[in-house]
């Protein structure tokens, strides 16, 4: 079961690798995640995954790098790392049950959910389950404004979800919340499944066939006006004309039609992160507006939002916090320093 569990984590990866696919079922290739691969041609990926003896591996022909899905995950996402050590000891040592969260009275509200050409079945609304249920009181517990909940899914049973997105997907029956990603035309390209159960992923997201980075809310936006690039969904909605990408990496490609607009990065406070480090700096070398705060100690927008803070007040802090080029540089040193100074 070894190389199937390393192919899932390949899989869960995928979202933050620029160019992934799958070009046959043992190998697959991407822009390498560790150099970035050529700055001259986007279009190079010389990052491969390759099965070998029950095992995947990853080797870079530009960089060199090669080493095991787990070491690469370990330097790329340490959040999904820390996921694959747990589930592989829990192979290891025959338990692979995962517990979850078992939901009552939510089937009759169960629907289809259409978005153009795309569909997704066996899902319902958030604002359409009782107050009390885990799923909805979750949600209500972190604050989001109540339009942004009538946008987001329940569903009992993530894997038949993930299969719509993409059919080489293969997941255990399990509750999560949906958060669906569009494309400019509205259609469903993407999904991502909120557990709430303190066991397994805390994030799966699933993308189709096709697609690279996911952007959330890219749908909506307005190009016309600032737009605010976060982490994750969540902090995006307390935020005006925001869109969020799934992951952190060192280089980050918008989409063609953002190409002439006034954008900010707003990244998690979170200057220990590799991850959010390495990519601020590489936002900054490729000229973007960055978001760097000075001696603030929440982690990010829904902390602030949940310490008292209103969109408005924290769209005022982002914006004089907000820097590009040679200011950038000196905020981003100042931001390290201040980090230490103050223990976050």
């Amino acid at each position: 079961m070894t190389v199937y569990l390393d192919k899932k984590f390949i899989n869960l990866l995928s979202p933050q690798l620029d160019k992934f696919g799958w070009q046959r079922a043992t190998l697959a290739n991407c822009r390498c995640p560790l150099c970035g691969d050529s700055k001259k041609n986007p279009n190079k990926k010389r990052g491969f995954f390759y099965e070998r003896s029950g095992r995947y591996y990853y080797k870079c022909h530009n960089c060199g790098a090669a080493m095991s899905l787990s070491r690469l995950l370990e330097q790329v996402s340490p959040a999904l790392h820390s996921e694959f050590r747990v589930e592989w000891l829990k192979e290891k040592n025959g338990n692979s049950n995962v517990s979850g969260i078992t939901s009552t009275g939510v089937n009759e509200k169960l629907q289809k959910v259409s978005m153009k050409s795309e569909a997704l079945t066996g899902v319902c609304k958030i604002t359409s389950l009782d107050k009390c249920h885990h799923a909805r009181a979750y949600l209500e517990s972190r604050m989001l404004p109540e339009e942004k909940m009538d946008e987001l899914f329940y569903t009992d049973d993530f894997g038949s979800v993930a299969k719509q997105i993409n059919k080489k997907i293969h997941l255990e029956k399990e509750p999560r919340i949906v958060i669906p990603f569009h494309d400019e035309s509205g259609n469903i390209i993407g999904v991502q499944g909120r557990s709430l159960s303190k066991n397994g992923l805390r994030y799966i997201t699933i993308k189709a066939d096709g697609h690279e980075r996911l952007f959330y809310n890219l749908h909506k936006v307005d190009v016309n006006k600032t737009i605010y690039v976060t982490e994750g969904p969540f902090d995006s909605m307390f935020l005006p004309n925001a869109i969020a990408m799934v992951g952190a990496s060192k280089s980050v490609r918008l989409p063609e039609n953002l190409s002439n607009s006034n954008v900010v990065f707003v990244m998690d406070n979170e200057p220990r992160s590799i991850e959010i480090v390495n990519m601020l700096r590489g936002l900054i070398d490729d000229g973007q507006t960055v978001f760097i705060p000075d001696r603030l100690e929440h982690k990010d927008i829904n902390e602030m939002i949940l310490s008292g803070n209103n969109s408005d007040n924290i769209v005022e802090y982002i914006d004089d916090h907000s820097y590009t080029g040679i200011l950038a540089q000196a905020a981003m040193s100042q931001w390290e320093r201040t980090s230490e100074r103050w223990g976050i």
